[in-house]
């Protein structure tokens, strides 16, 4: 399981700040503030970030390979 800081270090290495995920999420910053600072992360908000990462990674390699 993900720890609080591990999380806000996966954030950070993706390049986002709490703000920008928890709007891409739909939720208010402090929902992923706690994430951050827990002991344990939920495991839905790490899937989350997977997830949106992939989606990015999968929109960037497409425009660079499309005509």
């Amino acid at each position: 399981m993900m720890k609080g800081f591990e999380f806000r270090g996966a954030l950070e290495e993706a390049g986002m700040t709490q703000k920008e995920f928890a709007e891409e999420m739909g939720v208010h910053r402090t929902v992923i503030g706690r994430q951050c600072n827990a002991k344990k992360v939920e495991p839905y908000w790490v899937y989350a970030l997977a997830g949106l990462l992939a989606t990015k990674t999968a929109r960037t390699l497409t425009m660079l390979v499309s005509p």
